[in-house]
């Protein structure tokens, strides 16, 4: 039995597969509403429709519009035009559309609607927005202006807006037909014929125009008007289609079905707002007369995305209330009925091939399900006999084949216009297997031929070169090329990757085919298509179909040199960050938990630092297994990676670099759409290439092979798991004394331990169980002591924290410490003592950046005479009875009583040196002892070395007790009143040194002197008792001096003042000097004042000169005031002057002869102006 006999409609018959809109002659008519499947989901909707529609009748509404939508294929143009038979309800045949669907269906209530409705009086206009819409213009046409113009043809007026304006004028003056049959007459031809051209037979229309009625002028104005200024908006077309509407009768309704509205719009905001007003208008003006369906391959929703606000989303949504959204569902059921309904015969013997292999039938078509989205096979028995010899997912993967080619612009300009077809496409696989054996299958490849006509010669192109390969026999077979067409098909397409498994199922030919078989078969095609560069190879194993560009990209892009060191960079982190991410090892065993550094090297690449001393030593090529050993040692772990795995991993990544450098490098703004969308492409198969990079890594890991101390070292699990255990056996055969701490300190609460240890009650840790490392650290003490050495905190911690200790830092301070407990070292920090005693010892020892400034000294025994002498002066001078056994223990005692009994001392008198109120005229007596005293201890306690300091100390038994006996001279001066008395008289003189300049007395000099004499005194002495004395003496002579001389003082201040009363009364008869005058009298009253309060008699006379010069300064000004106000009284007075117009014509014209400019005329004004100004100075100017 052959396919063709199967089906129950005969599979060549000519089938309508595209709808179009302005297709509607009778047949065509005849045959879509035959044709027409009346699906569930279309039944469905229609009875929503009508719902709606008739609701308008009883309850006039706004809410007349329809958004149709559905992908390519679904049957949306075919369904709004049987919408428009059945609302226009024309008969066909002797039959109305009405009639014809009462085969159709057996759902009443739809039945009943639809007679309804036909029963109304309906005009339908059909048409294709885009074919109706004007393309003189690089700009879209306004939806308005196309409604506009389908109504204008819809009423027999011309498609051309402003002239289909002028017949309707016309005709509203009752004038139209005269007219046409006036241009009949005229011209010979009809009027229908001319307005074609109406612009070359102007005349004629003119001619016309006058001939019924119109004078010439308003004929020409009229004709000139509407083709020059017409505009309409929304309204203006809403209120037409209102009136036309109202004059048919209430019951009458026009419906606007306008095809491909959502392609037309795209995403242009403008023009979707331009339907929502023309709809939202037609609804308020027509109160439901008038209705607007229109389709879109897009859902009203994604249409409107765009939009710049939610306001007006919602209008749009509120104007479009009827949604219908055709799903693929509808097309498998049309698809179903109109072309694969089987004969009885024909459905008996799929079902028996079903019931023999549906199993196996399954396996077959079956997809790999983590790469495709798509149905496997058949659900059930029913779902076979309906579908055979196609296959379910097919229908779904023919739609995304169709978007695909629109989206990507493969289709030209057939694609916007809806030439390709599911229908067609499956009715002509169908053919192509019509003569085959009933157990063939249609593949995918099959469809191809029935949309390459539409496709982008750069596709076509690619596959019929190969064809031609293929008949020559140049590398490729003729299955090869199908398999390519398949690659194309799939292309680009995220529900499905073009693997061998999937590529199998989609390349199926007979219902009983094995599988296997059919997979070498496509993968040896693959491998041909590969070696032929038809198509590439992706990251994650998938393939893909190469246009001509791409296949020249590709070449490109493979032929770019990239930087190798950089990919061994790249290959090196991934393996430090994934398959060993750790960036430090942890070691545990039965006693210690310890955190190691390591080295981190991929062949010749480092990360990090090198500076550890555990290395970790990756090698991925050229090194062999003895090679490998011989350097496995010194902390040394060498891990062999399998080559060839590393190899392709680097070329991943290798490729990863080209297509980045390719693609930054061509990028551009001048680059076409169809290359923009290569490199993003291209681009975001990076991820998928690092993706299968770490993949080979892995696989490269599973085989490693590790060498450590010379030997290669086997280990089990995984390979993070036998690094560890490489790691771990590398620290124990480094670190060989690291066992040696069996008893950690606690990582939380360390400090606390090293106080228990520092203050004598030792901690069990230290104890027993770590005494091989107590012992370890305390030998190398003892041959410092030795050899007289010392060593800081940061180099002993250093030290041991390496091979082959490894300890860590705190169990190391805690040894230090107990030894410095049991008195085998001492520490110093930046010279000083260094001990528990101390607030910040703890702080110190843990903070690493004073490590380096903290000594660490073995305890030298101490010398015997040194002992005995410094016993004895501690014991004279600071009655300390006791003996010690260090150097540092004496250091430390004798420093604090040096700073006790001099430092403290010294800066007492120093504190109290600085609050001295006068100049440093004269110094304090002592301040040379002072300084000399503080120096000499200073330097002594600067000395940081406890022995040296002990055997300095000694040097300076004498220089003590000198000490003692000055401070105690000093301490009496300075904290009793003799200091007081000094500070008085130094005050004293230091507050009247100006009135020694002015009183002349025998008497002040003398005692003057004698106080200076005493001040200046280097120590103190007895003659300080006299200051008191001296100093009211000095004071007394001082006050009785002054009060003589400022009696003169005042009397020079009286007469100063009687001058300005003189001056005032000179000028009282000029209101101006007087006024001036009286304030100056005010301010020599204020210096009078002073003068009276003045104590002191330098001060009174300094003020006495100011009042001077301010009289003799108001003399003066009161002399000029005068002078200048008796000029002003000699000045000339101007007299008048008449000019005539003459003069001042004369003067505007004295430099231009002529005004042709506004740069003439404004230097003929600025003439006259000079003019003018010049008059002013002497006269000023009257009227003639």
């Amino acid at each position: 039995m052959e396919i063709k006999d199967l089906f129950k409609k005969d599979i060549f018959r000519p089938i309508n597969n595209v709808v179009q809109a302005e297709q509607v002659d009778a047949s065509t008519v005849e045959n879509e509403l035959d044709e027409y499947v009346l699906t569930e989901e279309s039944e469905r909707y229609l009875e929503r429709f009508y719902q709606n529609y008739l609701s308008v009748y009883a309850q006039p509404s706004t809410k007349v519009g329809v958004w149709i939508s559905g992908f390519f294929g679904s049957g949306k143009s075919h369904f709004l035009k049987i919408l428009s038979y059945l609302l226009h309800n024309q008969s066909v045949s002797g039959k109305t559309p009405a009639d014809i669907f009462q085969h159709k269906t057996d759902n009443e209530t739809l039945l009943v609607m639809m007679d309804t409705v036909s029963s109304k009086n309906t005009d339908t206009i059909l048409f294709n927005i885009d074919s109706k819409a004007s393309t003189q213009s690089s700009e879209k046409e306004r939806i308005i202006e196309v409604f506009l113009k389908v109504f204008n043809t819809h009423l027999g007026y011309s498609e051309t807006l402003w002239i289909a304006e002028m017949e309707r004028q016309l005709d509203e003056e009752g004038n139209y037909d005269l007219f046409k049959q006036t241009i009949l007459e005229i011209t010979g031809e009809t009027w229908e014929s001319l307005r074609l051209k109406v612009v070359l037979k102007r005349k004629k229309v003119i001619k016309a125009l006058e001939t019924i009625g119109y004078d010439n002028e308003t004929a020409k104005t009229f004709f000139n008007i509407n083709r020059e200024m017409f505009s309409v908006d929304a309204e203006q077309v809403a209120q037409r289609v209102a009136d036309h509407c109202r004059k048919q009768g209430s019951d009458y309704r026009l419906v606007f079905l306008a095809d491909e509205v959502g392609q037309y719009i795209g995403n242009n905001t403008s023009l979707m707002l331009n339907l929502q007003t023309i709809t939202e208008k037609l609804g308020d003006l027509c109160k439901g007369q008038a209705w607007v369906i229109v389709t879109s391959q897009e859902k009203l929703e994604s249409t409107v995305q765009d939009l710049d606000s939610t306001k007006d989303f919602s209008k749009i949504q509120g104007r479009f209330e009827t949604k219908i959204n055709l799903s693929s569902a509808n097309t498998d059921e049309v698809i179903k009925k109109r072309l694969l309904e089987k004969t009885s015969v024909g459905e008996q013997t799929i079902k028996t091939m079903y019931d023999q292999e549906g199993k196996l039938i399954h396996n077959r078509l079956a997809f790999d399900p983590n790469t495709t989205q798509l149905q496997s096979g058949y659900r059930n028995v029913d779902e076979f006999v309906s579908f055979y010899p196609f296959v379910p997912y097919q229908i779904e993967l023919l739609q995304l084949i169709f978007t695909k080619i629109r989206n990507l612009g493969e289709g030209g300009q057939h694609t916007s216009r809806g030439e390709r077809s599911l229908l067609k496409a499956f009715q002509e696989a169908g053919q192509l297997n019509a003569s085959e054996d009933e157990d063939n299958m249609v593949t995918m490849a099959e469809f191809y031929p029935s949309i390459q006509d539409y496709l982008e010669s750069s596709i076509t192109a690619t596959i019929s070169r190969a064809e031609k390969k293929a008949q020559r026999g140049e590398g490729l077979e003729n299955y090869d090329v199908e398999v390519l067409k398949v690659l194309y098909l799939i292309k680009a397409i995220d529900e499905i990757k073009a693997s061998p498994v999937n590529i199998a199922t989609l390349m199926l030919e007979r219902i009983y085919d094995e599988r296997q078989p059919l997979e070498t078969k496509i993968k040896t095609s693959l491998h041909r298509l590969l070696t032929a560069k038809l198509i590439e190879q992706h990251a994650d194993g998938s393939y893909s179909f190469l246009s001509d560009e791409e296949q020249e990209i590709n070449r490109e892009i493979n032929s770019i040199e990239y930087n190798r060191s950089a990919v061994k960079e790249k290959i090196g982190d991934m393996f430090f960050n994934r398959m060993y991410p750790h960036l430090k090892f942890t070691y545990r065993n039965q006693f210690v938990t310890k955190l190691f550094d390591f080295n981190k090297r991929f062949d010749g690449y480092t990360k990090g630092h090198m500076n550890h001393s555990l290395t970790m030593q990756i090698y991925s090529e050229n090194k062999t297994h003895s090679e490998a050993a011989m350097e496995a040692n010194s902390g040394q772990l060498i891990i062999l990676l399998d080559k060839d795995y590393v190899a392709e991993a680097e070329k991943s990544l290798g490729h990863i670099e080209q297509v980045d450098s390719y693609v930054r490098r061509k990028q551009s703004k001048s680059s076409t759409q169809q290359q923009r969308r290569i490199y993003e492409a291209k681009l975001s198969e990076v991820e998928e290439y690092k993706k299968k990079a770490v993949e080979l890594l892995a696989k490269a890991c599973d085989t490693a092979e590790f060498y450590i101390q010379g030997q290669q070292r086997d280990f089990n699990g995984s390979f993070e798991n036998r690094a560890d255990k490489a790691m771990e056996m590398l620290v124990s055969s480094t670190y060989t004394k690291l066992d040696y701490i069996v008893d950690q300190l606690p990582f939380n609460g360390y400090k606390k331990e090293w106080e228990t240890i520092a203050e004598g009650t030792v901690s069990d840790i230290f104890d027993h169980p770590n005494k091989n490392a107590i012992d370890e650290v305390k030998r190398f003490i003892e041959e410092l002591e030795r050899s007289h050495d010392q060593r800081t905190l940061k180099e002993l911690i250093n030290k041991y924290k390496e091979q082959p200790f490894g300890w860590e830092e705190r169990d190391m301070i805690g040894i230090l410490l107990y030894l410095m407990n049991t008195g085998k070292l001492r520490m110093s920090y930046a010279g000083d003592s260094f001990s528990p005693a101390l607030d910040t010892f703890y702080d110190r020892l843990d903070k690493v950046s004073e490590r380096d400034r903290i000594v660490v000294r073995p305890i030298v025994e101490m010398d015997s005479q040194v002992k005995k002498e410094l016993t004895i002066i501690i014991r004279d001078f600071f009655s300390i009875t006791k003996s010690y056994d260090t150097y540092e223990e004496y250091q430390t005692i004798i420093k604090e009583k040096l700073n006790e009994d001099f430092i403290a001392q010294v800066n007492s008198i120093n504190e109290r040196r600085r609050q001295r109120s006068h100049t440093g005229d004269f110094l304090y007596p002592g301040e040379s002892t002072v300084i000399n005293i503080e120096n000499n201890v200073e330097q002594l306690l600067s000395i940081k070395d406890a022995e040296r300091f002990c055997r300095e100390f000694i040097q300076y038994e004498d220089e003590l007790e000198e000490w003692y006996e000055d401070l105690e001279v000093l301490i009496d001066f300075y904290r009793g009143t003799p200091i007081q008395n000094f500070d008085e008289a130094a005050n004293t003189l230091q507050q009247h040194e100006h009135d020694f300049r002015v009183i002349r007395s025998e008497e002040l000099e003398d005692i003057k002197y004698q106080i200076k004499a005493i001040l200046m005194e280097e120590e103190p002495s007895k003659s300080l008792v006299k200051l008191p004395h001296l100093t009211r003496e000095l004071k007394d002579i001082i006050e009785e001096e002054s009060n003589n001389l400022k009696k003169v003082v005042l009397n020079e201040a009286k007469k100063e003042m009687d001058r300005l009363d003189e001056l005032h009364q000179t000028y009282s008869k000029y209101e101006g000097i007087a006024n001036m005058i009286q304030s100056k009298i005010l301010k020599g009253n204020g210096y009078y004042k002073e003068i009276e309060h003045e104590k002191q008699i330098s001060a009174a006379q300094l003020i006495n000169g100011q009042l001077r010069d301010l009289v003799n300064q108001t003399s003066k000004q009161a002399q000029e005031m005068l002078e200048e106000l008796r000029e002003k009284e000699v000045v000339k007075e101007r007299q008048a002057k008449q000019l005539t117009g003459k003069d001042l014509h004369e003067r505007f014209f004295s430099h231009v002869s002529r005004i042709e400019s506004e740069e003439d005329l404004n230097q003929a004004i600025n003439a006259l102006k000079r003019s003018l100004i010049h008059e002013l100075n002497e006269y000023y100017i009257v009227k003639e």
